[in-house]
């Protein structure tokens, strides 16, 4: 199911090329991002202003998409690592497994040595006496003395004696190909270790470039969101929730596309962008149509500032840890039911639809696919229309699963019911 995007060292190559244009000087060549004197330049005519408003959001599209591939980069560097730490204890499992039993045919051929030399003692003491028996009794509880009594004596000493030494050495070589199988799995152990550090390094590499790249999305969207605000004669906070709503209603048709190809074993069209399907299609229950998602108009400022001031960038945020919390996870998506409409036995449809796709583990990730998180985003990154902590955050992976489930099915249980009948949604 899993369709690959660019390597990993091409996106840190990237990261650290755009991390050079983030922190050049304003108004430099190599600067794409406008100025504010470039902003009140656009207000000029409206043509000007429709362009400069245009730039600002391609800006903003492109900073939130580049730290995602970025996020879906680590994700993937880190089930690179995962994997070869897992191959690395099987190595060790199994080269334990054959050290025992290397040891354990080892010292059965030594104990067949030791009854060999044992009887060969007795029976040149003895002289083929009465003792001979019991030595052999010893070494054969099935023989009887008078079965051993004889003239045949000797002859069955020798062969007893001669069948030991055939199984010792027998069991020796069996021993031996154990060590050479061992010092094998000595040799490749050591090649999964110099892996896994080298996945160990990437995964860190590809964490770090993709937290750079959130620190720098969140430091210029600030600015960038200031400036488009300023354009509209609106607010920073009504342009970011009308631009999350377009890219939440990109993103879902693109995780509804791929689910649907990935389901099918289809690979991802090169090049080419979901197309919208007609409304009312499938996948939405027969004769209904889904709640469309609610783009929010520009709001007009308060009161327009008859200078705009440049706004400071906000601290950026650190890095945070992925939390796994299936309960907390449950109990923050419940109390979130009501604002959709829907009642406990909605719930129960999520508790099952998301036990199936996740057990609502916040780094669920799928080895064949590209799908992240509780809701199984397919790619993870389609959940960074709702914030940039997608990769940690269950509350912002369970904001964009919900609003999934509202845009695309109308209700868990719809969602759920189409799950049942297609092993996807």
């Amino acid at each position: 199911m899993r369709a690959r995007r660019t390597p990993f060292y091409a996106l840190v190559l990237t990261s650290v090329l755009a991390s050079a244009v983030l922190t050049a000087a304003p108004g430099s060549a190599a600067d794409p991002y406008p100025s504010w004197d470039d902003i009140q330049q656009a207000k000029s005519s409206e043509s000007a202003k429709a362009a400069e408003a245009e730039k600002l959001e391609g800006l903003l599209s492109d900073l939130r998409e580049d730290a995602g591939s970025l996020g879906d980069a680590a994700v993937d560097a880190a089930n690179r690592y995962n994997a070869a730490k897992d191959a690395l204890a099987a190595s060790d499992k199994e080269r334990a497994a054959m050290a025992a039993q290397r040891e354990a045919a080892a010292e059965h051929s030594a104990g067949l040595m030791r009854q060999v030399a044992g009887l060969a003692a007795e029976t040149y003491k003895s002289g083929g006496s009465a003792s001979d028996s019991m030595a052999l009794m010893l070494l054969d509880t099935d023989a009887s003395a008078d079965a051993l009594h004889g003239a045949g004596l000797m002859d069955r000493v020798s062969s007893r004696a001669g069948n030991l030494y055939a199984e010792a050495v027998a069991s020796e070589k069996v021993a031996a190909g154990f060590r050479e199988q061992e010092q094998e799995a000595r040799d490749a152990r050591a090649e999964l270790a110099a892996e896994a550090e080298k996945a160990l390094e990437e995964a860190g590499a590809s964490a770090a470039a993709a937290g750079k790249a959130v620190q720098d999305e969140e430091a210029r969207k600030a600015v960038l969101l200031a400036q488009l605000a300023d354009l509209h004669g609106s607010t920073a906070a009504a342009e970011e929730a009308r631009l999350r709503g377009i890219a939440a209603e990109k993103a879902f048709q693109e995780q509804h596309d791929a689910a649907g190809r990935a389901a099918a074993g289809e690979p991802a069209p090169e090049g080419q962008q979901p197309a919208n399907p007609p409304v009312g299609a499938a996948p939405n229950p027969p004769g209904t149509r889904p709640p469309e998602v609610v783009v929010p108009a520009p709001q007009p400022a308060p009161a327009p500032a008859p200078a705009p001031v440049q706004p400071a960038p906000p601290p950026a945020p650190a890095p945070g840890q992925p939390v796994n919390d299936p309960a907390g996870a449950q109990n923050y998506a419940s109390g979130r039911m009501g604002n959709y409409g829907w009642d406990g036995n909605e719930f129960r449809c999520l508790i099952i639809l998301w036990n199936h796709e996740s057990n609502w583990l916040t780094t669920a990730d799928n080895p064949y696919s590209d799908a992240y998180g509780i809701p199984q985003s397919l790619p993870g990154s389609n959940m960074s229309s709702h914030g940039s902590d997608w990769q940690t955050n269950y509350r912002t992976q369970i904001n964009w699963g919900l609003d999934y489930i509202s845009s695309r099915y109308g209700t868990p249980c719809a969602a759920y019911g189409f799950w049942q009948r297609n092993n996807w949604y």
